[in-house]
């Protein structure tokens, strides 16, 4: 992450899911209409520009996935995935959420079920800086929506979310998308201990990470892929295997009610046929 720009993989992130949501063919199983907002103006534009035509013509579409090598299928079952462990943790009246490297994540703005609830979302400043200026003027589903800027560099989580009116006594819906595998072990297990520390009964986690062995798409390729991502500033440390997230989750005072992965997402919303990365989801609750 530099100081000057938002995270490059949140811009990436917020592309794949607006080329799935473009019209023509299948669309995703959780489309986001405010992608192409959230992105760089010249980006937002491209892809609005993209809309009509892939309505006329859905190879558009197709053939935009296919050259993602999976990444924008991927993606978007990623993101049902968890809209489907946030909205139940909304029918259990959850009252809290808190999306952790929120990047530009929308959902705060389309998922209605987040109405009557406070969402915190965390990440470094200058995304945070960068998102604020994107969201300007749209309304959110969330009745409160707070912006907490994180160096964790620097700053102290569980400080910060405390300054920013985060409530250890009622529940907290814990979103923890696509950061893990840039993490070392030690700090995910510390930011795990600091949210199970500041949830209260009821609470719960749907957490991302992947493994050593298929946690990226084309992952065979091994050391190219990983140098590809130093060279964006944004290294991979935290591959992992099942079990040891599994029992990481554990010893942090968390308990895995479910652990799924692609295969499972696409039985589940009928979608993605192409390539996927092996990135997995465990939904945990406060133990």
């Amino acid at each position: 992450m530099r100081d000057d720009v938002p995270s490059l993989t949140a811009r990436a992130v917020a592309l794949a899911r607006g080329v799935a949501s473009l019209p023509g063919g299948r669309r995703a199983p959780a489309p986001d209409p405010l992608a192409a907002r959230l992105l760089d103006p010249l980006l937002g534009r491209a892809l609005d520009g993209l809309a009509p035509i892939a309505a006329f013509t859905p190879a558009v579409s197709w053939a935009l996935r296919l050259a993602s090598l999976g990444l924008v299928d991927h993606l978007a079952l990623r993101t049902a995935a968890i809209d489907a462990a946030l909205r139940a943790a909304c029918a259990r009246d959850v009252p809290q959420v808190v999306l952790l490297g929120a990047g530009l994540d929308a959902r705060a703005f389309r998922v209605p079920e987040l109405a009557g609830r406070r969402v915190l979302e965390v990440d470094h400043p200058a995304t945070q800086r960068f998102k604020r200026r994107r969201v300007e003027g749209l309304t959110p589903f969330a009745s409160e929506l707070r912006f907490v800027s994180v160096d964790f560099t620097r700053e102290d989580l569980g400080v910060r979310l405390a300054e920013e009116g985060h409530d250890t006594t009622r529940a907290t819906f814990w979103i923890w998308e696509g950061v893990v595998p840039y993490l070392p072990e030690e700090v995910t297990r510390a930011t795990l201990a600091t949210l199970a520390a500041r949830s209260a009964a009821g609470s719960g986690l749907a957490v991302t990470y992947g493994t050593r062995d298929d946690a990226l798409w084309l992952a065979r390729l091994g050391a190219p892929v990983h140098l590809a991502f130093r060279a964006l500033g944004e290294p991979l440390h935290g591959l992992t295997t099942v079990e040891r997230m599994q029992g990481l989750l554990a010893a942090t005072g968390w308990h895995v009610e479910h652990d799924s992965g692609p295969a499972d997402w696409r039985r589940r919303f009928g979608y993605g046929r192409l390539l996927t990365i092996e990135e997995r989801l465990a939904v945990a609750t406060k133990a």
